[in-house]
């Protein structure tokens, strides 16, 4: 990827984790699915599986996002500092 897209994408990555809409979505997604997941019976196994998966994809979401906004940073520090050389 090319260092331009990789700073656009981290900028893009950033504001979405900044927008209290998506925070609060995330936020209310792992709430439900965690209420979800106590109230299921002792022989739902599967209800709880597939609950417990959707709670980790909801971190792992926003765990991916945060790596691009990161990736995206550091790309940008690496590009001035280069600027500051030349």
């Amino acid at each position: 990827m090319d260092k331009d897209k990789q700073i656009r994408q981290g900028k893009q990555a950033e504001r979405l984790l900044s927008d209290p809409l998506l925070k609060q979505a995330f936020e209310d997604l792992l709430e439900l699915y965690k209420q979800e997941i106590f109230n299921t019976k002792f022989t739902e196994n599967d209800k709880r599986t597939y609950l417990w998966v959707a709670y980790n994809l909801v971190d792992k979401i926003r765990g991916h996002l945060q790596s691009i906004m990161t990736s995206g940073k550091l790309t940008q520090q690496e590009l001035d500092q280069l600027n500051k050389r030349s």
